[in-house]
């Protein structure tokens, strides 16, 4: 017989052995939150007459879907709810409901490639030219009635504004999601309404994908086979806290600063700054000229997690000025760090 004693000792030795593994040498499978969500998603598209189903596999990070493939990629530590714990205390969190939301957008990604809709002369005259280079930073008209927002209330301002494929893929959320109420809730957005009429004729009208296509690609580019270290590693909570901390919370206040609840919809700050990485991670060691790109993601998840446990949120209409502050506030921050190296 085993004592109840000993239960605690044993999760101990579970988690241990969990630290200590190597990333690519974990035998991931969707499960948990993220079984239920991928479960629902496939109701969501059945219902609207859609056959085929995305390739979901794990990689690193960010989320995405391979250009023209019907591939999807899901960060790693959201497989479980034993990692997706680790990733919420030490890295980023996400809700169910933002995970579902994501899951919607990138679906939507891969069916478009996966039926090919953005050849269609109908497509482009909505969405524009599918070819049209992905701008590295992009502008855009807060309030403008032609684009949905659904990204946008989750770290991704007016998202549906960067790209064609981009506007394709969040108003094909917004349809998608049971919950939108899209017909009622962009009634008087005349150029939203319009894209999200055209794909529920396609969808529900034409019901051009009731049948899966005969030729799909698939691909897998970045997939956490590829990570070398193992998970403590990975999320760094084998060392202490930084004693620079205090002085980083200082700072990300006064980037984002408390705003009144009735300020209109907010995001967080932690999901806006992890959107955003790539573009903060370029401008850093663009301007620092011995800035080291692991030490700079390592800098920028410390403030993904500072804005987690203090709240931290801010404006989508103000992305573009609060991405200017972070830029000249981590460049002191990362200089300092190369002179505490030293």
């Amino acid at each position: 017989m085993v004592h109840s004693q000993q239960y605690p000792r044993v999760r101990e030795l579970s988690f241990q052995q969990l630290l200590n593994k190597k990333v690519r040498e974990l035998d991931l499978r969707p499960a948990d939150s993220l079984r239920e969500c991928l479960i629902q998603l496939r109701h969501e598209l059945k219902r609207q007459h859609i056959a085929f189903f995305p390739h979901f596999y794990f990689g690193e990070e960010p989320w995405g879907c391979i250009d023209r493939t019907g591939s999807v990629e899901i960060p790693f530590y959201l497989a479980n709810n034993r990692l997706r714990r680790l990733a919420e205390k030490y890295y980023v969190s996400y809700s169910k409901k933002e995970i579902m939301m994501i899951l919607r957008h990138e679906a939507g990604h891969a069916i478009n490639y996966a039926y090919k809709l953005w050849t269609r002369r109908d497509w482009k005259g909505l969405f524009g030219q599918f070819r049209k280079p992905y701008p590295r930073f992009y502008n855009f008209i807060s309030s403008s009635k032609d684009y949905v927002r659904y990204l946008h209330h989750i770290g991704n301002p007016h998202y549906a504004q960067k790209h064609p494929d981009e506007d394709f893929a969040e108003t094909f959320a917004v349809w998608l999601d049971p919950s939108s109420k899209w017909r009622w809730n962009y009634r008087s957005w005349t150029g939203a309404l319009e894209k999200l009429r055209f794909i529920d004729h396609l969808f529900r009208r034409k019901r051009i994908a009731t049948r899966r296509p005969l030729k799909v690609r698939f691909n897998e580019t970045g997939s956490y086979r590829g990570i070398a270290p193992t998970v403590a590693e990975y999320f760094e909570i084998e060392k202490k806290v930084d004693p620079r901390v205090k002085e980083y919370t200082q700072d990300l206040k006064e980037i984002f600063p408390e705003i009144g609840a009735r300020r209109g919809r907010l995001i967080r700050a932690d999901l806006f700054i992890q959107n955003y990485a790539n573009y903060l991670e370029d401008e850093l060691v663009t301007w620092i000229a011995k800035a080291d790109r692991r030490d700079v993601r390592k800098y920028l998840r410390e403030l993904q997690t500072i804005c987690s446990l203090n709240n931290l949120q801010v404006r989508p209409d103000h992305a573009t000025e609060k991405l200017v502050e972070l830029v000249i506030v981590s460049t002191y921050h990362v200089l300092n760090r190369l002179q505490f190296i030293k």
